[in-house]
């Protein structure tokens, strides 16, 4: 899962984390997701996914007609849509130009369980050279978008229980147990 996101790669995502943060004027706990997809004309929309017979979906980013938006399934918690809204903004920030690249003609990317997604496999199969940045590395920035390495540090030094870290970054108690450790501060 994220230990397959190698050291240096790691820094780069935090990096690219919180440059995202500070252009954005969001170094706030918890982030506020919707400003920054708004900043970056990207409509977010909600769809019961079952619906469409893709219950295991848990979002989607779209780009069409010059415009992104992003999709996330109604059914899922409030911090799971975060967690995915994050995600697929993660791919706006990582993925910007294969996604908009003419080479490529499809136009949405689902998220899955799997390590990769139906969209990259897809993707693979038509165009080698053409690669989106791995689901591993997409969560990895997720969470250091979400709770931010050096904000999280501060919080922890007064508040160092799990479930409350969730509740105040508004995250699932798994996200934060992750992000937590990958911080060694577990």
């Amino acid at each position: 899962m994220i230990k397959k996101v190698d050291k240096d790669r790691r820094k780069e995502l935090e990096f690219k984390a919180s440059e995202v943060l500070f252009n954005h004027d969001m170094y706030k706990i918890p982030v506020n997701l919707l400003k920054i997809a708004k900043d970056c004309g990207i409509e977010v929309l909600e769809a019961d996914f079952e619906k469409m017979g893709q219950e295991n979906i848990s979002g989607a980013i779209r780009y069409k007609d010059n415009k992104f938006s992003i999709l996330l399934n109604e059914k899922n918690s409030y911090e799971r849509k975060r967690f995915t809204l994050a995600h697929e903004l993660g791919h706006f920030f990582l993925d910007r130009d294969v996604l908009v690249s003419k080479r490529i003609h499809l136009d949405t990317l689902y998220r899955s369980a799997s390590a990769e997604s139906y969209y990259e496999a897809k993707l693979y199969a038509e165009d080698k050279d053409c690669k989106l940045t791995s689901e591993h590395e997409i969560d990895y920035f997720a969470g250091a978008l979400l709770m931010n390495a050096l904000l999280l540090k501060k919080v922890f030094q007064v508040e160092n229980s799990i479930s409350e870290l969730a509740k105040i970054f508004k995250v699932s108690v798994s996200a934060m147990t992750v992000r937590l450790d990958i911080l060694g501060l577990i």
